[in-house]
């Protein structure tokens, strides 16, 4: 007797009613999974965009907006900082390494970013093709936006004011692309990344033309233009990241730069726990559905086992009669809740991804969410609902075997 076979035929006599077990089952697992895949994906995205950046400063307004808008791209600038204050940073004993940082300006969805080369080491980025800008309104692309806005080492785009879609193009001003970074999975492959001279140049021309017509006053010369040092004075960047050089700086740095007058720093770290938190209520609440599913599931798994052994008395009475004992008679019936509860596992594992992948792509996520590679959470999404289905099948294994031959054969 081939108990495979006999598995087989035992579910396909009652199609409907496993096939909804198993859809409950397998509701529960992606439910659940999705919630774990997603959690996983957002905290190693977190991590990964953190880019060990000790420290950001810029201008006074919310901390997490300032994280979100300068290290993951995502929020709005809660203003500029002078220049000046950025290089006084940089020169500080205990900073070793201050980027700074001037937003403004996009293209699509992918932000404009005026930096220096050494923004991509934060991330491990190298040039897949081409080089590093010479001179303003040269740009280096991310992997992501060579691919989505087809650009390569040559070609030209003009960017638009301001971060979000609708702003209006810098037409006389546009960009030639000189090289195009390797994929990284970080943030700044959906970057567009150029000098700070580019966002100076482009805003000071915008500044311009949006001046009202009668500051010309033609035909007056007034003599004073602006020289060299009043023009680096008054530019600004949005924000700087700033690497300790020892623990010293995580404790003096941050009191001395919130003293000084319309300027804040903000703790990655701690913001990105807060961003947790937040994330983490929606996820909790997710997750307990999830495991709300997976009780009622096990329950109409015990449920259903057990009518379906009420119901072949006379088949395993018939099967004891014929030399089957009570623990292979128990044995057909954990496999058979087996091999139902594997099928929803894979049903399960298959959602979770899929769901997982829907976020991943079209969900409104503050963050990037890269897909997970396959891992043991995969594994523990199959056989977690083949071990459900187990322990919702014991009470009926348990009344397999204790079968009586006789009595149930001796029914009408």
């Amino acid at each position: 007797m081939n108990p495979f076979k006999l598995t087989a035929a035992l579910i396909a006599r009652r199609p409907a009613s496993w096939a909804f077990h198993v859809l409950v089952l397998a509701m529960a697992a992606a439910v659940t999974g999705a919630v774990l895949l997603v959690q996983q994906a957002a905290e190693e995205g977190l991590q990964r965009d953190l880019a060990e950046v000790d420290l950001v400063v810029g201008a006074e307004g919310s901390p997490l907006q300032l994280v979100m808008s300068a290290l993951f791209q995502t929020d709005a600038p809660t203003g500029n900082i002078p220049l000046g204050e950025a290089r006084r940073l940089a020169a500080d004993p205990l900073v070793a390494r201050a980027i700074p940082l001037s937003l403004g300006d996009s293209l699509g969805t992918a932000r404009i970013v005026g930096t220096e080369p050494a923004y991509a080491d934060l991330y491990g980025a190298r040039l897949r093709d081409g080089r590093w800008w010479t001179a303003p309104l040269e740009a280096v692309i991310g992997a992501e936006v060579a691919r989505t806005q087809g650009l390569a080492p040559g070609d030209e785009f003009v960017g638009a004011h301001g971060l979000g879609t609708g702003g209006d193009a810098h037409e006389d001003h546009p960009y030639r692309v000189v090289g195009v970074l390797a994929p990284t999975g970080a943030v700044i492959d959906r970057l567009i990344l150029t000098d700070l001279a580019s966002v100076w140049v482009l805003h000071e021309a915008h500044a311009a033309e949006a001046a009202p017509e009668h500051h010309a006053h033609v035909g007056h010369d007034h003599g004073h233009e602006a020289s060299p040092r009043t023009e680096a004075a008054a530019r600004e960047v949005t924000a700087v990241l700033i690497q300790y050089r020892s623990a010293l700086g995580a404790v003096t740095l941050p009191p001395r730069i919130d003293r000084i007058p319309g300027l804040q720093a903000a703790s990655p770290a701690r913001e990105a726990q807060r961003l947790n938190a937040l994330l983490g209520a929606g996820a909790g609440a997710m997750a307990r559905l999830g495991q709300g599913l997976m009780l009622v599931a096990a329950l109409g798994f015990v449920v259903a086992t057990s009518a379906a052994v009420l119901a072949r008395r006379r088949e395993l009475a018939l099967l004891t009669a014929l030399g089957c004992g009570p623990i292979r008679l128990a044995s057909l019936i954990l496999l058979e809740a087996a091999i139902l509860g594997l099928a929803a596992g894979l049903a399960g594992w298959l959602g979770a991804r899929g769901l997982t992948e829907a976020v991943a792509r079209w969900g409104a996520s503050p963050l990037d969410l890269p897909t997970p590679p396959l891992a043991g959470l995969d594994v523990l999404l199959i056989a977690g609902p083949v071990l459900v289905a187990l322990l919702a099948g014991l009470p009926a294994a348990v009344i397999a075997a204790r079968t009586d031959p006789v009595r149930v054969l001796g029914e009408r």
